[in-house]
């Protein structure tokens, strides 16, 4: 029997796991006992709230580090981040995965999820959007499946498998990569392309005909800046090994993507004919250039310093702000952006607000155990001893040559 010095201790962190949790699992019960209606703000106006902002939207788009990393790796031959594949690869895994159990609370009749794949629609953007969705989340689920099978048992029928996926996936590696960067870059643009059909809803300063490459360049940006934060993170609780260049190598090309988007956008808003709105004495002006502030003009102050790019943490804020720019990029365009048209102001429920931190904190938790379970990355390995110089004395404590410590 367990003694009490063989429970788990209990820290903070997973006070505070236990208790999203526990928020979840009651407002999973309200919103399939009492509906979307009951258990939810959304309405005919706001059909769109948390669930496919923060939830479809940012997990998908945050996602974008696997293709990027590992088209860099396997099409360009950039092997120096090859240590890095395996994490970017398992982050996009687990932000289409958490995209999953999203859609059973954003759907209406969740039970009736297989329809789209019986009565296909071929005039919809979003059977596309889901054609995608799904197509990559097997691509990355074969990418990162040699992780699995080097787990496997050392023993029959375990090695046979092992060796027969070895064969197979070694020959189809590029394959598999090509397809990734296919769908991925399709379905980045998709999203943004499902907003082309609310002209005239849409706030002028985000809607544009350019919102597909909008939201592909921003994708990319942002989801190598939440590699950039998962690396330190794992860098510092988990011992992981890698060259320690690579992240402020990475922060150039986020820093690079940053300007040609913010040149971009700009170029689009006057052509667009949006430019008298960024100065209105509104909220959605707010909103915008708190979003432009986060997104670009915040982070690039910071990756032009040498010592941001030199120090991690300062590293690792700046790409925080890269990703909290792209979150309320995500939510502006699908919350703050048709609050005008909408005539109403959409507040998320506690309901909303519990579940999407639930779904967010088991990515997380299944990152750590992957993590500690599966070779993601190596284990930092303590620095071999120095060889004592030709003439230096030995220490007196110092084993005679050629005999042990132990001896």
């Amino acid at each position: 029997m367990l003694g009490i010095n063989a429970m788990p201790k209990l820290t903070m962190w997973r006070a505070i796991a236990v208790a999203i949790f526990t928020a979840g699992a009651i407002a999973t019960y309200g919103r399939f006992a009492w509906a979307l209606g009951g258990s939810t703000n959304l309405s005919d106006a706001y059909p769109w709230g948390i669930w496919v902002s923060a939830g479809t939207l940012c997990a998908i788009g945050l996602s974008a580090s696997g293709f990027c990393i590992s088209a860099a790796v396997y099409i360009l031959g950039l092997k120096r981040y090859q240590p890095i594949v395996r994490t970017c690869v398992l982050i996009s895994f687990l932000g289409y995965l958490s995209v999953m159990p999203g859609y059973a609370y954003e759907l209406g009749l969740p039970w009736r999820f297989y329809n789209p794949f019986l009565y296909w629609n071929r005039h919809s953007i979003l059977f596309e959007v889901l054609m995608c969705v799904v197509s990559y989340t097997l691509v990355l689920a074969l990418e990162f499946a040699p992780a699995v099978f080097e787990k496997l048992p050392a023993r029959w029928p375990w090695t046979w498998l092992r060796r027969v996926h070895e064969r197979f996936h070694h020959r189809m590696l590029i394959a598999i990569v090509i397809a990734g960067i296919l769908f991925s870059s399709m379905h980045q643009s998709f999203l943004g392309g499902l907003f082309l059909i609310a002209k005239g809803r849409l706030y002028p300063l985000w809607w544009t005909q350019n919102l597909p490459a909008l939201s592909l360049l921003s994708a990319i940006a942002g989801g190598l800046a939440l590699g950039i934060m998962v690396l330190y993170l794992a860098a510092r609780s988990l011992k992981a090994n890698f060259d320690k260049t690579i992240p402020e190598d990475i922060s150039r090309v986020v820093a690079l993507l940053l300007v040609f988007y913010a040149l971009f956008r700009g170029i689009d808003l006057v052509k667009s004919g949006a430019a008298p709105y960024l100065f209105l004495p509104r909220e959605e002006t707010l909103f915008f250039w708190l979003e432009i502030a986060l997104f670009v003009v915040i982070p690039l102050a910071m990756f032009s310093l040498d010592r941001v790019r030199n120090n991690p943490t300062l590293l690792y804020w700046a790409c925080a702000s890269v990703v909290a720019g792209f979150v309320l990029n995500r939510t502006n365009l699908c919350v703050t952006a048709l609050q005008a048209s909408a005539g109403k102001v959409y507040v998320p429920s506690w309901m909303e607000m519990a579940i999407t931190l639930m779904i967010y904190a088991g990515t997380v938790i299944a990152f750590r155990l992957a993590a500690e379970y599966l070779d993601i990355f190596e284990k930092r390995r303590p620095a071999p001893p120095a060889p004592p110089s030709a003439g230096a004395a030995r220490l007196p404590w110092a084993p005679a040559e050629g005999k042990s410590a132990q001896a």
